[in-house]
């Protein structure tokens, strides 16, 4: 009762409104002492609150008793009133969807998102919207941790007909059937991605999360600068890692096993 009275007056009755409107429906017609005792709303307030709720159309008096001078009342039927009020809610919708469309369309259009998540799990929620959310193509290098949580969702984003495209930094090849490559395992190479995850969803947002800090956070940026840098930023990470694992042993004998002669210079 409590849960149908709560709801009624999400709806815009009052309290006693909706205690009265249920009484009556379960025990009409009925004169205001009933009704008091029935509801529980005290009776000063009965006759009050009836006198509002016939002005809405939400109860109507039916004459009874002796010589018909006795006032009992009747609600207004509940599938009546649930049909006012979705039509007024549907009214109200259509108004809002107009109107605010026409504020939006007034907005600044360069204006782009940048913002920062805290927390890693409030992080990975953020990751998985846009992954949700994505249409075209995702981007993605991260450790084996962070694909493991993403990947029925990714799977279920590729079979859905999104181009995806990851690096692993610390996985061997994974079993995926999207275009997948992993990083070289040795030294400075992987070192300088710890914590890091990158993500680029469409072409139009980046997320960039580093986890290994006492406070881990994301930034999230749909500025074109942004995205750019970080898709070129994966990209690039996937070119050189290509080519170490096509012509590794020329490479690490011209640089080192752990690549130090080429990283350690910055």
């Amino acid at each position: 009762m409590n849960e149908i009275v709560g709801t009624l007056k999400e709806f815009g009755l009052t309290e006693y409104e909706a205690k009265i409107y249920v009484s009556l429906l379960s025990n009409q017609p009925s004169n205001g002492n009933n009704i008091a005792k029935l509801s529980g709303v005290p009776a000063p307030k009965v006759y009050g609150a009836l006198q509002k709720m016939k002005e809405q159309g939400l109860v109507f008096t039916v004459s009874g008793g002796k010589n018909g001078k006795q006032v009992r009342y009747s609600p207004l039927p509940y599938k009546d009133l649930l049909k006012t009020k979705k039509d007024t809610f549907m009214n109200q919708l259509d108004f809002l969807d107009d109107s605010l469309a026409e504020v939006s369309s007034n907005s600044d259009v360069d204006w782009s998102e940048l913002f920062m998540v805290e927390g890693y799990e409030s992080s990975m929620e953020v990751v998985k919207t846009a992954i949700e959310e994505c249409h075209s193509q995702i981007i993605l290098s991260c450790w084996k941790r962070e694909l493991n949580g993403l990947k029925d969702l990714l799977l279920e984003t590729h079979h859905r007909g999104v181009k995806v495209v990851t690096l692993v930094f610390d996985d061997k090849p994974v079993d995926v059937p999207w275009i997948s490559f992993t990083h070289f395992k040795e030294g400075l190479a992987l070192e300088r991605h710890n914590g890091e995850f990158s993500l680029v969803v469409d072409n139009r947002k980046a997320i960039l999360l580093q986890s290994l800090e006492n406070s881990p956070h994301s930034v999230v940026s749909s500025h074109p600068v942004m995205v750019s840098t970080t898709r070129n930023y994966i990209r690039h990470d996937i070119y050189v890692n290509r080519m170490i694992n096509d012509f590794e042993k020329t490479i690490t004998e011209h640089y080192g096993t752990e690549l130090e002669n080429l990283i350690a210079d910055f």
